[in-house]
This record gives C-alpha cells, sequence and structure tokens, in this order.
C-alpha cells in the first residue's frame, strides 16, 4: 500500500508538472496538491520527516492559492 502512494504521488507529480509546462495553470494547482498530500502522507509513513516537511509546505501552498482563487 505504501509503494501504491508513493508511485502514485510521483506519478501525479510528473502530470502536475506537464500541466504547468502546457499553460493550464488550474489543473496543475489541483494535480500539485494531490501529489503532495500523497507525497506527504506517503514520507509519514515512512517516518522521513525532512520530506514530511517539504511536501507538507507545498500542500499547504498550493492549498492557500486554490483557496483564494488563484487558479489563472
Amino acid at each position: 500500500m505504501k509503494e501504491i502512494l508513493g508511485w502514485a504521488g510521483c506519478i501525479l507529480l510528473l502530470i502536475a508538472y506537464l500541466f504547468l509546462y502546457l499553460k493550464k495553470f488550474k489543473l496543475f494547482l489541483y494535480f500539485n496538491f494531490i501529489a503532495s498530500l500523497s507525497l506527504t502522507i506517503y514520507s509519514l509513513m515512512l517516518k522521513s520527516i525532512p520530506f514530511a516537511i517539504v511536501n507538507s509546505f507545498i500542500t499547504i501552498v498550493v492549498a492557500k492559492k486554490i483557496i483564494k482563487g488563484e487558479t489563472s
């Protein structure tokens, strides 16, 4: 289960950056949020605190942008 979550987060992050490259900023934010949240949970399962801190920070920043409506 852990590995599936890690791989899913990694793949979603790659897809997110594809959307950024294609200038689909709204999709980038949503995919980035789901990916970073998945990777945060995965890193906590592995007890990798530095990785959890980085991904938690990214999740919070992206969530704030989505909530504020900064999707363009």
